[in-house]
């Protein structure tokens, strides 16, 4: 009886392990999908801009799935700060080099940032934080970096289910 009790505490206690683990794993799955979407929104976010002339200021427009209309805005501006969302220039930011994402979404010019809705099945929906700075490196070619993140609850930078922000940046002219 006292072998049948001691089996007994080590399965429950093995099992606890193993349910904590698969909701970990859980966890870190969407984290993951989540960063992938982000890196997928940002990457379509620099074909479009790449895909304009460089000395040409027509914006391209993005409809999401929830069917808003996005003005995205290739135009350039003078290097370090260049036009758009601000660039984080402090290198003791984890950020450094790459778009500040604590700046206020009101803040960033018109044409350089989104509010992006993704959806998915049973009509769940993700919305995605996308800006956007672009430095005119001469009259054929210019910088372009974007940042994507998904808006977490009460909009915080990550945490166990929300991925931290994703930059990608290129070099696109004529």
């Amino acid at each position: 009886m006292i072998e049948l009790m001691i089996a007994m505490v080590v399965l429950a206690i093995g099992l606890g392990a193993l349910s904590s683990l698969f909701v970990l794993a859980s966890a870190t799955d969407n984290k993951n999908s989540r960063a992938t979407s982000s890196a997928l929104l940002a990457g379509k976010v620099i074909e479009q801009i790449n895909a304009q002339n460089a000395n040409v200021g027509t914006p391209i427009v993005m409809t999401d799935c929830a069917g808003n209309q996005w003005n995205v805005l290739g135009d350039g501006g003078a290097a370090p700060i260049g036009a758009g969302a601000t660039l984080t220039t402090n290198a003791a930011s984890p950020y450094y080099g790459g778009i500040d994402p604590t700046q206020a979404i009101g803040t960033v010019p018109a044409g350089y940032g989104m509010q992006f809705v993704d959806c998915a099945v049973n009509g769940r929906q993700g919305v995605y934080d996308v800006r956007w700075n672009v430095i005119t490196l001469n009259q054929y070619a210019r910088m372009i970096t974007v940042t994507a993140r998904q808006l977490g609850p009460s909009d915080r930078i990550g945490n166990k289910l929300f991925a931290l922000p994703v930059t990608v940046r290129t070099i696109g002219g004529m």
